[in-house]
């Protein structure tokens, strides 16, 4: 287990990790997860799953029984070798797709509902519009506690209710919601406060980052080879914080490539300031309304406000960027991974399909090949973070591909 503190990026406060925080105690601020070293040996052989990363994550399997909690190894890496050819750059490629739900966010499920159980947590309050719940619904289910509450908007209903097979009825509840995601936040907000509930916090939650620093840490221990790139689609953003984060705890900051945040454009706050050039985000950068659209499922917060400042930092350091992608775009990406070998054998051995969200990331790679700041040869990581889930894709779209 990494030995760590917590400290606050507003006011500096610091201290041990002794209770569920979503914000400084002292201040509200911003809190992170800071390790006191480097650990020389970031993967303990003697583990399998994520259990291999404890030196550089906040848990304990030498001293905690958790090992039979997640039995998942990690995910492929492979490059895409007919897309590299056609776009004339080294397109690597990391299956998220794989994982127990189906999703990356399956990262976030164990570290989130460990640091609550041994918090003494009883019922946390969450809003998602599909993988984070499922995730977190699915570690509950498997460590038995605590109980959640799940606001989930009643456009993803279909969604979740494909998970029911992986989640345990006594701690998990799911709360339908008419309305969009901000509204959903909204009312999780009132709904924790009216039952005196704990609230999951999004992207202030540190739990959720460390989970999710799990693909870095994969990703740099395993290639162990530069790249130029990362890519991946965004709604709150909390991976690019974590895939940064990865290299930071790991020693390696000054290696961490530029990273590529991707936004669908009938929802793109994050790149609205951004192309303003705004350190924050201003009520001028949020869509006044999200366009209905067969293309975009998920990635529809309007008002990420706590985390576009500190994302912001990041890609000023790293000389990375958001960008906005249309739905002929997301439609023609979606259409682009079936001239790989690879899922079109997920799909007939498993009857598994990508996702829009990341068909939105590799959208983001093809125009920035077409816009030229992504250069000839350069090596891009794509974060292929889910696969589809019920009622997300039409077969016409892809069907003679297959």
């Amino acid at each position: 287990m990494a030995d760590y503190f917590l400290k606050c990026a507003d006011c500096g406060n610091q201290q041990k990790e002794d209770a569920y925080y979503v914000s400084c105690p002292t201040c509200g601020g911003f809190i992170e997860v800071l390790l006191t070293k480097v650990p020389e040996h970031p993967i303990d052989t003697r583990f399998a799953s994520i259990f291999k990363y404890h030196p550089v994550m906040p848990y304990d399997p030498l001293q905690e029984d958790i090992v039979t909690f997640e039995d998942y190894e990690d995910t492929p890496m492979f490059i895409a070798k007919r897309l590299s050819e056609m776009m004339g750059i080294e397109l690597l490629m990391k299956d998220e797709t794989i994982m127990p739900t189906g999703t990356w966010k399956d990262r976030e499920g164990f570290v989130s509902i460990h640091r609550l159980m041994i918090s003494g947590v009883r019922d946390l309050v969450l809003f998602s519009s599909g993988n984070t719940g499922t995730s977190l619904a699915r570690s509950a289910s498997i460590i038995k506690g605590p109980r959640l509450h799940i606001i989930v908007p009643n456009s993803s209903k279909k969604r979740m209710e494909a998970s029911n097979t992986m989640i345990d009825p006594d701690y998990v509840k799911f709360h339908y919601f008419e309305g969009s995601n901000d509204e959903c936040i909204d009312h999780a907000k009132i709904f924790t406060a009216e039952h005196g509930y704990q609230g999951e916090g999004g992207f202030t939650n540190y739990a959720r980052r460390e989970g999710l620093k799990l693909f870095g840490l994969e990703f740099i221990l395993n290639w162990k080879k530069p790249i130029d790139w990362y890519v991946q689609p965004i709604a709150g953003g909390i991976g690019i914080y974590s895939f940064y984060k990865a290299y930071r705890d790991l020693g390696l900051e000054s290696q961490c490539p530029k990273m590529l945040g991707v936004q669908a454009e009938i929802c793109a706050p994050m790149v609205n300031a951004w192309k303003a050039g705004s350190p924050t985000l201003e009520e001028e950068h949020v869509p006044q309304a999200v366009i209905p659209s067969d293309y975009v499922r998920v990635l529809r917060t309007r008002k990420p406000k706590e985390s576009y400042p500190i994302l912001k930092k990041i890609m000023d350091k790293v000389n990375g960027r958001f960008e906005s992608v249309t739905d002929r775009q997301i439609h023609d990406a979606l259409r682009l991974f079936y001239r790989e070998d690879y899922f079109k054998k997920a799909y007939h051995k498993e009857g598994r399909l990508m996702g829009l969200e990341p068909a939105t990331a590799l959208a983001g790679i093809v125009k920035g090949v077409q816009d030229g700041f992504i250069r000839p040869s350069e090596k891009v990581l794509l974060n292929v973070s889910g696969a589809a889930k019920i009622g997300d894709i039409r077969m016409e779209w892809i069907s003679d591909l297959l």
